[in-house]
This record gives structure tokens, sequence and C-alpha cells, in this order.
């Protein structure tokens, strides 16, 4: 049912979290995937450039089913994604090119929000964004400053991690930062609150 074979081939026999990590590192996994495969195929522009964003590369196993929806659906574009550790970043570039999707993607290693900094100006308008990278609040405020004035019309940005963990004196990370998000730009947010391994939780986010 995944989208793409070494995505199958990954969950194929795993039937605890350890195996899970040892194949796919902090990947959310399936249903994620199949979430923002199909998410994505439905806010991609028929006629215009897109630019899918993803922070958080990790081991490129959710930039893979990002890449995948949008050569599925033969629409011009690319996938960035940023991913800070040099090891992932390296891990991540095999699997690219064992998966078949390394020819849309731009992946880039530093922090994410250096990354969307330097990077966003100079691409066209923001289809689809996946904030998933350091999960702190300040951090994906940081991140979501960079990505909201650069969306398309109708452009989506989904979080993970985003279900409410932290005691009230501590970091409010992911949840506390779409608190903040609905506060200070609008929009509609719709929650999903039981997919991903840990933290649960995506969120989906459009004005």
């Amino acid at each position: 049912l995944l989208p793409n074979p070494l995505l199958r081939r990954l969950e194929d026999g795993v039937s605890n979290q350890q195996q899970w990590m040892e194949r796919t590192g902090l990947s959310p996994g399936h249903p994620v995937w199949g979430i923002l495969y199909h998410v994505v195929l439905g806010v991609l522009d028929p006629e215009g450039e897109n630019l899918i964003v993803e922070t958080g590369t990790n081991w490129g196993t959710s930039t893979i089913a990002l890449a995948q929806a949008l050569k599925d659906s033969g629409r011009r574009g690319r996938c960035l994604t940023a991913e800070i550790d040099p090891a992932n970043h390296a891990k991540a570039l095999g699997r690219f090119a064992e998966a078949g999707v390394a020819d849309v993607i731009d992946a880039r290693l530093g922090d994410s929000i250096a990354v969307l900094a330097a990077e966003l100006p100079q691409r066209p308008a923001i289809t689809f964004a996946y904030l998933d990278g350091a999960h702190t609040f300040d951090h994906v405020m940081g991140e979501f400053a960079l990505v909201h004035p650069r969306l398309a019309p109708g452009a989506m940005v989904v979080f993970d991690n985003t279900y409410a963990i932290a005691e009230p004196h501590e970091d409010q990370r992911v949840h506390g930062a779409l608190i903040a998000i609905k506060q200070r730009y609008g929009g509609n947010i719709v929650h999903i609150p039981y997919v991903s391994w840990y933290t649960p939780g995506l969120a989906i986010w459009q004005a």
C-alpha cells in the first residue's frame, strides 16, 4: 500500500519499535507516509513550478514519500530537505538513490532555519511544507516564520509530533507552537492525534 518499493521493504516484517528504528531511524512511518503522499498529490499546482519543503530529513524516508508524490503527479517541481546531522544526511542521500527519487530532491546539510533563510528567497513559492526538524517551541516558530511568507495560495504546512506531552513549566514544543501559530497567523488546523510513533500526532495548517 505504500507509494515506494523501498518504503514497503523497510516496513516488511517489523513488529516492534526497536526493529522500526533500526530500519527507519526517527521516521514517523506508516500511516504518516501515506498521509503525506496523498495530501501532496491533492495540493500540487498542475500548471506552475512546485516547491515541497521538509525540515528534519533524518534518514530520508518521509522525503521519499514526498518526492514520490511529486514524480507520480507528473507536475514540475523540487523537494528541498534540510538535515543538521552529517551521518543522517549521508544515509538519506543513499536512500534517495535506492528509492529512485534523487533526481527531484535537493538535500541540504545544516540547521533548518539557516537552510530555509538561504534557500527560500531563490525558490518559487512553497506548495507544501513538512516541518519535522527540532521540535522545540522556538525552532518550530522560527521555521514557520520563514515558510509562511513564501507560501503559495492554497499551500499546506504539516507538523509532526504534535501531541501535548510537556508539563506547564516545560518547553511546550510543537503543540504549543501550533497554538501560537493559530493566534499570530490565523488559518485552520486539522489535528490527527495518534499517528507517528513518538511523540504521536500530526497537524495540517492552511491559511
